[in-house]
């Protein structure tokens, strides 16, 4: 199975778990259009990266590739400059992020959609206030059902790739494609 189809099917569990939470009722504030989470650190594995690539490659027209390659590169040249924890509180907009929604949204990275909360206004304040990050000011309120099963699907691919002999840490999201974008696939091991 390749990243794209992979990161396919992790999503469409994921996706399930959550449809499944919302019909019992679950109070998930997250919709189309709130992008607050959108300007958080990412980390992905490397088959995401391959996956997101693949996707600007196949899927986006050529005017639209090139403006996110640019946003990718320049996002990865100021996040050389941070520390993770600066990195956390920069409020970075993902490179994939055009006109308040994910354009890559088909293969997302599963961190991006394992991510909820209950509460868009905590989101808001902890978009508005990154300097309260990691503290009970800047909590996020998520199901714990859904927190739990993203983590095994997480601890499961880690898991699978690291018995296929695959890369299994996982880098910033820009980081990662500019690697490819530069290079191809071969200097993505070197990176977390």
């Amino acid at each position: 199975m390749n990243g794209v189809d992979r990161t396919r099917q992790l999503l469409r569990e994921l996706d399930a778990r959550s449809a499944a939470a919302r019909a019992e009722g679950a109070p998930i504030a997250c919709a189309a259009g709130c992008t607050f989470c959108c300007h958080q650190r990412v980390g992905i594995f490397p088959y995401e990266a391959m996956a997101l690539y693949t996707h600007l490659r196949t899927q986006q027209s050529l005017a639209e590739a090139a403006a996110i390659e640019q946003r990718i590169l320049a996002n990865a040249r100021r996040i050389d400059a941070l520390t993770a924890d600066e990195h956390r509180r920069a409020n970075l907009a993902c490179a994939f992020l055009q006109d308040g929604r994910c354009s890559a949204y088909a293969v997302r990275p599963q961190a991006c959609a394992a991510y909820h909360s209950t509460s868009r206004r905590h989101c808001e304040h902890a978009y508005a206030n990154p300097d309260d990050m990691g503290t009970p000011k800047n909590s996020r309120p998520v199901l714990l059902e859904l927190q739990m099963h993203s983590a095994a699907l997480r601890d499961t691919t880690r898991a699978g790739l690291e018995a296929a002999g695959l890369p299994a840490v996982q880098g910033e999201l820009h980081q990662l494609l500019r690697a490819l974008i530069e290079g191809g696939d071969e200097r993505m091991g070197d990176r977390d």
